[in-house]
């Protein structure tokens, strides 16, 4: 794809709900992210089964995929544990890659585990608010993310106005929801022309956010 990202030389970490062998527009973001950032998509949330041991796959340069493994102690009553461990064995990761990322990118309230660890550290975090993973009923829960994060992002309006009521660094972005092109394996001219047209609105979305991201990265430096 042409064009650059605002984003540069920039160590981002993903640390999210969804697992990179689920894609969402999210994984195409990161991606383009990579080719001018050190990423690395952490997915501490992923099913329960699986292989035991953490799976790290350099998917590029500038990409890396590490997912901690499966829950040892699979038992709802345990979930609490079994969330600080994940969180343990990524910050072990990290420290053994030497990686202390400038950026924290959630779209999971659970994940805002990361955000409270590395927010402390300097990182500026972010949760960006998409519909088909916020399951936060009540302003209470919102009211606690938000103070776990320096800032929302979100495309959808509804979303948008919750959290608007919770901070003042809410934003919205343009363009709303996008629709990812229908899965095909015909190569038909009009088939093209609309998974065109969402990778320039994706790309588009993501310069946005990294105008937002930018901005509030220069306020928080200044702020320290």
């Amino acid at each position: 794809m042409e064009g650059k990202t605002i984003l540069y030389d920039k160590k981002i970490l993903y640390a999210g709900g969804c697992a990179w062998a689920e894609p969402a527009e999210q994984h195409i973001m990161i991606e383009l992210l990579s080719a001018s950032n050190e990423t690395i998509w952490a997915n501490p949330y992923d099913k329960l089964t699986g292989p035991l041991l953490p799976r790290i796959t350099t998917l590029k340069e500038g990409l890396t995929i590490y997912n901690p493994g499966v829950n040892f102690l699979a038992i709802p009553s345990l979930s609490a544990l079994n969330e600080r461990r994940r969180l343990l064995q990524v910050k072990l990761y990290l420290i053994g890659r030497d990686f202390e990322p400038d950026l924290v990118w959630i779209d999971a309230p659970l994940a805002a585990r990361f955000t409270a660890y590395y927010g402390k550290k300097g990182a500026l975090t972010f949760y960006y608010a998409a519909e088909d993973l916020d399951n936060l009923s009540s302003r209470a829960e919102r009211k606690k993310l938000t103070e776990a994060v320096d800032l929302v992002i979100t495309p959808s309006p509804k979303l948008y106005k919750k959290y608007k009521e919770q901070t003042g660094k809410a934003y919205l972005l343009s363009g709303g929801d996008l629709i990812p092109p229908p899965e095909t394996e015909d190569d038909e001219p009009e088939d093209e022309l609309v998974e065109k047209a969402f990778m320039e609105a994706l790309q588009k979305r993501l310069e946005e956010i990294s105008r937002i991201v930018e901005k509030e990265m220069v306020q928080k430096s200044f702020f320290k």
